[in-house]
């Protein structure tokens, strides 16, 4: 598959053209490129486009929000045909409240379903309450926040507090997003466990954490 086609998704993403999208997908399908690859192969690289364009000044926010939901609907047709082992570990994700920043997310999300993890994405402008919510309703044990906005960022307190408020210590707050990478001591100020830097550190932190949740269940026996 030659980097023109991640162009060609890229540009499918800014034109707001869920069709153009979807057939560049089946272009790179029908070339020969298996199921399994067209998210490492194709998308990947298309989201890396896009949020080097937006970082870099190539798109306004408007236009990199539009572009965000239009590669959300597309995200499901590159997705392995068949999925991996369920490892039986829940992850909440979730773009806080008053953010609307979703490719990180939406990357992030699709990396950890792959590798067998149960993602719960509540999407995009998410309240703390709502993260509470959801890990009472699926026993999640790992949550992570994301935030692109300095405000926003500070915020995920509110999270940390909401699951201590409610005994539920317990959970591991992750959080990710460009206030994060430029000042890790944010994540400490916010009551996180870790900052996500992207989807390769999210794989191994999950499986970390994954791993002490187990030790330990296996200590208290």
């Amino acid at each position: 598959m030659a980097a023109e086609d991640a162009a060609d998704l890229y540009q499918a993403f800014v034109d707001q053209d869920p069709a153009a999208a979807i057939q560049v997908v089946e272009r790179v399908r029908t070339s020969g490129i298996a199921q399994d690859a067209l998210f490492d192969a194709l998308y990947a690289p298309a989201m890396g486009l896009l949020g080097g364009a937006w970082a870099a000044g190539g798109i306004d926010e408007i236009t990199f929000t539009q572009a965000a939901v239009v590669a959300e609907q597309v995200a499901s047709f590159v997705m392995p045909a068949v999925a991996r082992r369920d490892t039986g570990v829940t992850v909440v994700v979730g773009t806080m409240h008053r953010d609307r920043h979703s490719i990180a997310r939406t990357v992030i999300a699709a990396t950890l379903k792959e590798a067998g993890y149960r993602v719960n994405d509540l999407g995009v402008d998410v309240r703390p309450a709502d993260f509470l919510e959801r890990v009472e309703e699926t026993g999640a044990r790992i949550v992570i926040v994301f935030a692109e906005i300095m405000q926003t960022a500070r915020a995920a307190a509110r999270v940390r507090e909401m699951l201590a408020t409610n005994g539920r210590d317990d959970v591991v707050m992750l959080v990710s997003g460009g206030p994060f990478a430029a000042d890790p001591a944010l994540a400490r100020e916010v009551g996180a466990n870790g900052v996500v830097p992207g989807a390769e550190s999210a794989l191994k932190l999950i499986a970390r954490v994954a791993r002490d949740r187990a030790a330990k269940a296996e200590a208290d026996v």
